[in-house]
C-alpha cells in the first residue's frame, strides 16, 4: 500500500509541474557561425562562467582567444545597482531593489558585428529586516546569482532568436523583468 501511495503522489506532483508552466531549461540551439566561441565579459566572473556553461551545454566550443574562424561575444558592461525602493513612517527602508544591466555583442568569425549591441535589463525587490542585517546580506547575494543565472539564459535565448543573422534590428531593448530609467 506504501507503494501504490508514492507512486500516485509522484503522478500528482508531476501533473501539478507541468500544468503551472513550469519546464526545465533546454539548451538553446544557435546557428553554425556561433558554434566556436571566445567570451570576453567584463567585470563580473559569476556570469562568464553561467555564460560558459550555457553555451557548452548547447553545444558551442569555447575558445580561450578570439580569432580567425571564432565569434567572440563582447558584454563590455555588466553591473549591479541596488536603490531603496519603499520607506517605513520612520524613515528607514523596508524595501530594496536590485538592478542588473547588461550589454552584449557578437563579433562574427570574420570580425564583423554579427549581433548589434543590446542592453538587458532584470531587477528583484526584497524586504529589509534591521534586525537580520546578516540575513539581507545573503539574501541580496542569493538575489544577484539568481539574476546572474536569468540573465546568462537571457543572452543565450536572443543569441538563438537572432539565428546568427548579420546585423539585424535588436531583440526588445529590455527583458520583461525590466526596470525602465535605471541604468
Amino acid at each position: 500500500m506504501p507503494m501504490l501511495r508514492r507512486l500516485v503522489l509522484l503522478t500528482l506532483s508531476a501533473l501539478l509541474l507541468s500544468g503551472c508552466g513550469f519546464h526545465l531549461r533546454r539548451s538553446a540551439q544557435l546557428a553554425p557561425a556561433l558554434q566556436r566561441m571566445h567570451l570576453d565579459v567584463s567585470g563580473d566572473n559569476a556570469l562568464t562562467r553561467q555564460l560558459a556553461t550555457a553555451l557548452r551545454l548547447s553545444g558551442v566550443t569555447l575558445e580561450d582567444h578570439g580569432g580567425p574562424g571564432i565569434a567572440t561575444l563582447r558584454v563590455p558592461v555588466n553591473s549591479f545597482n541596488t536603490q531603496a525602493l519603499t520607506l517605513t513612517g520612520y524613515a528607514s527602508v523596508s524595501e530594496y531593489v536590485v538592478y542588473y544591466r547588461v550589454e552584449f555583442e557578437v563579433l562574427g568569425t570574420d570580425g564583423k558585428l554579427l549581433v548589434p549591441l543590446q542592453t538587458v535589463r532584470m531587477s528583484r525587490d526584497f524586504n529589509f529586516s534591521p534586525t537580520q542585517v546578516i540575513g539581507n546580506a545573503g539574501q541580496q547575494e542569493q538575489i544577484q546569482r539568481s539574476l546572474v543565472d536569468d540573465m546568462a539564459q537571457a543572452i543565450l535565448m536572443r543569441l538563438q532568436a537572432q539565428g546568427g543573422s548579420v546585423v539585424g534590428t535588436p531583440a526588445a531593448a529590455s527583458s520583461a523583468a525590466s526596470a525602465p530609467g535605471h541604468d
